[in-house]
C-alpha cells in the first residue's frame, strides 16, 4: 500500500487524541484550547511540537517492503504486543469524534532509515521508511527544562537552607561575573566565586518529574528566591518527601520589563510541584558553613 494510515489528514490539527502504549508504561495525550495536555499525568502540558512531529512522520511512513505474517516472529522485529509483553509501541490516533485515524504497532528503527511496521489487528507486517521520535515514555512529552533563565541575569540570590542561617549573595555591579556575600553580616566567602554556582542554580534547571502540588503537602523545608537584573523575582519553594526534594515555583514581576516572563513561568509552574536532581538541590539550598566562614573563624593575617 501507498500509506498505512489512509484516514490520517494531512492537517496534524484534526488529531485530537492520541494513545501510546509501550512495554512499561502507557501515555494519553489530547489537544484542549491550551494546546496539547497529558491526560494520564494530570493534565500536564505535553511538547506540541513532539505532536505536530509525531503526526506529521506517521503521515509520512511509506511502506517499502512486506514482512512476516507469523505473529511469533513479531517480538524479532520489535512488533510484539506491549499489551502481552511485548516489545513494540502500540500507537493510536483518534478524532474530536473518537474515529481511529492511525492505529499502529512501532518496531525497531533500522540504521537504514527504516522501521517496521504493522496495523493493529492486522496479521502483516511491513519495513517502511521514515522515522518515528522517542515517544513511549510520558517523560518525553513533559517539557521540564522551561526554566533557562540565563546566568548573566540573575542579580541576587537568597537561600534558607534546611539547617543553619539563611543568606543572600549579589553582584556588586553588573558587569561582575562572581557574587558576594552580603548577608548576614560577619561572614566572607571561602574563596573567590565560591557562592556563583550557588546563586545561578536556577540560571538553568531541568527537572525530573511532576506531580500535582497538592500531593505534596506540609510546610517547606528550605527555600531559593531569586532576583534578576529585569526586575523579576522567583521564588522555589523546596519540600522534601522520602528523600526526594520537589520543589514549587512563584514568579512575581517586580517591573513591566519581567511581566512576560513572570506570567510564562506561572502558567507553566501554577498547580504542580517538580522532582530535583540530587546536585541541583546540592546546590541550590547548600547550607552557608558550605561556602562561607565567619570573619573571626578566619586565620589571622
Amino acid at each position: 500500500p501507498s500509506t498505512l494510515t489512509p484516514r490520517l489528514p494531512d492537517d496534524p490539527a484534526l488529531v485530537f487524541e492520541i494513545e501510546i502504549e509501550g512495554a512499561d508504561e502507557s501515555v494519553l495525550l489530547r489537544r484542549t484550547l491550551e494546546g496539547w495536555a497529558l491526560v494520564s499525568n494530570e493534565g500536564f502540558p505535553a511538547d506540541a511540537g513532539l505532536a505536530r512531529r509525531l503526526i506529521s512522520a506517521v503521515a509520512a511512513l511509506e511502506p517499502v517492503g512486506e514482512r512476516t505474517r507469523l505473529a511469533e516472529r513479531y517480538q524479532a522485529l520489535g512488533l510484539g504486543d506491549p499489551a502481552t509483553g511485548g516489545s513494540g509501541t502500540r500507537l493510536v490516533m483518534r478524532d474530536p469524534n473518537q474515529g481511529v485515524l492511525a492505529d499502529l504497532v512501532i518496531g525497531q528503527q533500522r540504521p537504514d532509515g527504516q522501521l517496521y511496521v504493522r496495523r493493529a489487528g492486522s496479521p502483516e507486517s511491513w519495513r517502511v521508511r521514515g522515522f518515528i521520535p522517542e515517544i513511549s515514555a510520558a517523560a518525553h512529552w513533559m517539557e521540564l527544562d522551561f526554566l533557562a533563565l540565563g546566568r548573566s541575569a540573575i542579580r541576587e540570590a537568597c537561600v534558607l537552607p534546611q539547617s543553619g542561617p539563611g543568606y543572600c549573595l549579589r553582584r556588586p555591579s553588573l558587569s561582575s561575573d562572581r557574587f558576594e556575600i552580603v548577608s548576614p553580616d560577619g561572614y566572607r566567602l571561602a574563596s573567590p566565586g565560591a557562592g556563583d554556582g550557588v546563586a545561578t542554580t536556577l540560571a538553568r534547571v531541568r527537572f525530573r518529574d511532576v506531580r500535582p502540588a497538592r500531593e505534596i503537602r506540609g510546610p517547606r523545608d528550605a527555600e531559593h528566591r531569586i532576583t534578576t537584573v529585569n526586575g523579576l523575582e522567583l521564588t522555589v519553594s523546596v519540600f522534601e518527601r522520602d528523600g526526594e526534594y520537589w520543589a514549587k515555583l512563584v514568579a512575581i514581576a517586580q517591573s513591566d520589563a519581567a511581566r512576560d516572563s513572570a506570567i510564562a513561568i506561572n502558567e507553566r509552574a501554577d498547580g504542580w510541584a517538580f522532582l530535583m536532581s540530587e546536585l541541583t538541590v546540592d546546590r541550590l539550598i547548600r547550607p552557608l558553613p558550605g561556602l562561607a566562614v565567619a570573619i573571626s573563624d578566619s586565620p589571622r593575617e
